[in-house]
Formats: C-alpha cells, sequence, structure tokens
C-alpha cells in the first residue's frame, strides 16, 4: 500500500540555545522544526476542536538529527533521529540590540537516504549546512513544491566558532537554487545574497521585520506590509514566516495572501524570549 503523500515535510535541526543577556544565562530548546511544529500543532488543534472544520489538518513529518545529549524529548511533538554525535548547540549572545552567535557542537548532517516520503511542500529550515546539496536534490524529487531558508545555505563558523556568513553564489548550494521554488531571508542575509541574479532562479522572500515583507520574482519586487507589533526577540519570526507562507500555498492562496499570512504568522514569535508555549492564532488567517 502507498503512503499517503504529506502536507508538509520539514528539514532541519533542533538546536540547544544557549543564552546570555548581561549577567544572565540560560539553556532553551531552539533551531527552526522547533518552532514550526509548534505552530504546525496549533493550527491541528483548532481542526480537531472544529473551530476550523472546513480545513483538514496538516498531516506534517519533521527529520532532525540531535545527539544523545538531547534534552528536550518531551517538548518535541515528533521524535528526531538520535546519532552519536552531539546536538548542534548554539550560544546567543545579546549584546544591546545585537546578537553575536557561536557555535560548540554540530550535529551529522541530513543525508538523502534520511528522506522517503513525498510531500506537497518541503521546507528546507537548516541552521548551518546540515540540508546537503544532494539532499536538496532527493527532496525536489519528492516534493511539489519546495521552501528554503537561505540561513542554512550561507552560515560559516570560524576556527574560534563564531558564525559568519559568506556570499551564496561561492556556496556549495548556488547550483541546486533551480531545484527551490521559494528562497527566504531577511536583511542582514540579503547583503550576501544577489537579489536579482536570484530571483531569476526562484522567488525570494525578503522579510523586513515591522515592515512586512517582499517578493521578488525575476527581478521585480513587490511589498506586502505588515502591522507592527511590540518586539521582544524576533527569533523564530523567520520561522514562522516561512512556515506561514507554505501553509497559505497549500490553502491555494494568491501570493499576496500568502504574504499577508506569513507576516501575520512571523509576528507570532516575536512578543517574548524563546518558543511559544501557545500560538492564539486569528480565524482570519486561517
Amino acid at each position: 500500500m502507498d503512503t499517503p503523500m504529506l502536507d508538509i515535510l520539514v528539514t532541519g535541526h533542533c538546536t540547544h540555545d544557549i543564552i546570555v543577556q548581561k549577567d544572565r544565562q540560560f539553556l532553551r530548546l531552539g533551531g527552526p522544526p522547533s518552532y514550526i511544529s509548534r505552530l504546525l500543532e496549533s493550527l491541528n488543534r483548532r481542526v480537531k476542536n472544529k473551530e476550523k472544520p472546513s480545513h483538514a489538518r496538516v498531516n506534517y513529518t519533521i527529520i532532525s538529527k540531535v545527539g544523545p545529549d538531547f534534552k528536550y524529548f518531551s517538548e518535541f511533538p515528533q521524535k528526531p533521529i538520535l546519532v552519536t554525535k552531539p546536538t548542534t548547540c548554539f550560544v546567543n549572545r545579546y549584546q544591546s540590540s545585537e546578537k553575536v552567535q557561536e557555535v560548540r557542537s554540530i550535529c551529522e548532517p541530513i543525508f538523502p537516504k534520511d528522506i522517503q516520503s513525498k510531500s506537497k511542500v518541503g521546507l528546507i529550515a537548516g541552521v548551518i549546512g546540515e540540508v546537503l546539496p544532494e539532499t536538496i536534490e532527493k527532496l525536489s524529487s519528492l516534493c511539489q513544491v519546495i521552501f528554503c531558508d537561505v540561513q542554512g545555505l550561507i552560515r560559516k563558523v570560524d576556527r574560534l566558532g563564531r558564525v559568519y556568513h559568506v556570499d551564496l553564489t561561492s556556496t556549495e548550494f548556488y547550483d541546486v537554487l533551480s531545484k527551490i521554488n521559494f528562497l527566504q531571508l531577511n536583511k542582514l542575509e540579503s547583503q550576501f545574497v544577489k537579489v536579482k541574479e536570484i530571483s531569476r532562479k526562484t522567488i525570494v522572500l525578503l522579510t523586513k521585520g515591522k515592515d512586512g515583507c517582499s517578493i521578488i520574482e525575476r527581478g521585480k519586487e513587490f511589498e506586502i506590509p505588515t502591522r507592527p507589533l511590540p518586539e521582544k526577540d524576533p527569533t523564530g519570526a523567520g520561522d514562522l514566516f516561512l512556515v506561514g507562507f507554505a501553509y497559505a500555498i497549500l490553502r491555494r492562496y494568491s501570493l499576496e495572501r500568502c504574504a499577508q499570512v506569513a507576516n501575520y504568522f512571523g509576528g507570532l514569535a516575536v512578543g517574548r524570549v524563546g518558543i511559544p508555549t501557545k500560538i492564539k492564532i486569528r480565524e482570519s488567517f486561517v
């Protein structure tokens, strides 16, 4: 019997995030799959509670790898793949308005053999190169539409463990951009991407925080504003934006409406530090 096609297949690593703020330090669950799964679980609870009976639940799977040191199995709705290498661990130092990142460990990458399921949408939500170019090729053969966050393609680590960015054209991922339908990046990351050139290979989703986002296709830019929200921590906003856009594509919305939904979902992450424990979604955006 054939396995039913998934709605969304998410690839990327869960992480241990060490947060350093002034004289405080604490550990929390991080990584795009952690934020994305929290939102998808909230959407599915609405269906279960018949708040939105016209929409079926989102059938999704997450492919993520963690080490034996992983501390958050009980907080993650699906069991990640357990490997011998330690869990990817970031240190996020908040200095005034800036976040300085360091890496203490990087888990085993996600290989093509780890991807088995077909899906309507594939979300490549890596943090530091764990979704390999050959894995992107495999995903493109199994998924109808591919979304990708550029952060996992352009981040590198120096010999002191500090995170820095490189130009996308200089990476091993440049040659597989044609396999990606939507590439998401923020204003900082856009400095390392030749946006107009890339937009002739894939549709670029440029997030702008309180100013909303732009859709850039074949060199033409379309701006979609949003309502500014009080911000405590922008971490995770891009992850929720990405899955919000993908969710709207599943619903066959127009690109403009997809961007409006994504802007709203991205804003759900900024009101607190860490992954929101409960996500309340406005009816008009589901």
